[in-house]
């Protein structure tokens, strides 16, 4: 009986140790973003119109060794009419700490400007948790095709436009 005993706790620590041995920190993603996010600019802006998106969700991961996965949906609606796009991250890089810029492919569109194929691209800032903490902040999404998807993430440039302070939370992970 008491050999069994062993027996069983050998195993248990043997299994036990397995996750130890397959995950290694090297294999955890380097770098992450994550959140959801909406917003509205009002008359004036710099666009003749408001704008809203209702919402943004990403999550975008980049591992070590400099794979990038991902996904973000965004619904915007302009002058009462209402798109919708489902995009597959392409490229993300984080600046500052706390800035990441996300990229991607359409997958799913109604928008006839903006079919699947085209690329989109937005950056956000997370400025904490805290109740003192600056709210959250996000440029405009941008299109074009995959050379300047992939330009836009990898510039450290702060955003043309905005960014504008954001209801939700972002979660960046340098």
């Amino acid at each position: 009986m008491h050999v069994r005993s062993v027996l069983a706790l050998a195993g248990v620590a043997g299994l036990l140790a397995v996750p130890f041995a397959v995950a290694s920190p090297e294999d955890g993603p380097e770098q992450s973003a994550s959140g959801g996010i909406h917003w509205t600019i009002p008359l004036p802006n710099p666009f003749g119109v408001e704008v809203r998106n209702q919402p943004l969700t990403f999550t975008a991961r980049k591992d070590a060794d400099g794979d990038v996965t991902g996904h973000f949906t965004y619904h915007q609606v302009v002058e009462g009419e209402s798109f919708n796009f489902g995009v597959d991250v392409t490229c993300m890089n984080i600046y500052d700490g706390n800035r990441a810029k996300i990229g991607g492919v359409i997958k799913t569109s109604n928008d006839p400007t903006a079919p699947p194929g085209v690329f989109i691209w937005f950056q956000v800032f997370d400025n904490g948790e805290g109740s003192n903490d600056p709210p959250d902040r996000s440029s405009l999404v941008g299109f074009g095709d995959e050379a300047a998807n992939e330009a836009f993430c990898n510039s450290p440039n702060l955003p043309r436009f905005g960014p504008w302070d954001v209801q939700g939370n972002v979660q960046v992970q340098p």
